[in-house]
């Protein structure tokens, strides 16, 4: 399906629910030079979430781009956060890429191709808390759903809407996240 039928046909989607995630965007992350790249991570993954939510497809012509984007975000700021973007998108991707191999396509393609371009933009820390914060939330919509009979075990759920609100997550309040674990943990 060509990407302007599926905006077109999924747009009031897409604007009512981009808008309120740009505002909460705004509102995390306040005026800075990190507002710009939020606000584009933010359009692809609703795009995402709501396109995998609705087709059952994460498009290779959304993740590309996305991928893309990072890229040009980290050459943006002098390159030194290539290394950290390459590691994660190995940390987001591989994982997701083995679970894929394993359940014999129990997982979409889409989704590697999402959590490794989430990867580039988060590095390999913040790639690993957004797959772990996905799947727990996934995890659970899926029991609900299963406690509530609107699905039954062997019917496909759609990870890509919590794989982006994963990453999302990572995105705004990975660090912190991060730092509230080595210190819950670590003492």
């Amino acid at each position: 399906m060509l990407s302007g039928e599926l905006f077109s046909r999924y747009r009031k989607e897409l604007a009512g629910g981009g808008l309120l995630l740009f505002a909460l965007c705004v509102y995390c992350i306040g005026a800075g030079a990190r507002l710009f790249e939020g606000l584009v991570l933010t359009g692809f993954l609703w795009a995402a979430a709501i396109f995998d939510f609705r087709c059952g497809f994460i498009f290779d012509w959304l993740t590309f781009p996305m991928a893309v984007c990072a890229l040009g975000f980290r050459l943006c700021d002098g390159g030194s956060g290539l290394l950290q973007s390459a590691a994660g998108l190995l940390a987001g991707g591989a994982p997701l890429l083995a679970i894929r191999l394993l359940s014999r396509e129990g997982l979409g393609g889409g989704d590697v191709k999402l959590a490794a371009a989430g990867g580039l933009w988060l590095g390999w820390q913040n790639a690993f808390l957004a797959l772990t914060l996905a799947s727990w939330v996934g995890g659970l919509a899926a029991l609900f759903l299963l406690i509530s009979g609107r699905k039954r075990c062997g019917d496909e759920v759609a990870f890509g809407p919590f794989l982006s609100f994963g990453i999302w997550i990572a995105f705004l309040f990975g660090d912190e996240l991060l730092r509230l674990c080595g210190a819950y943990f670590c003492g």
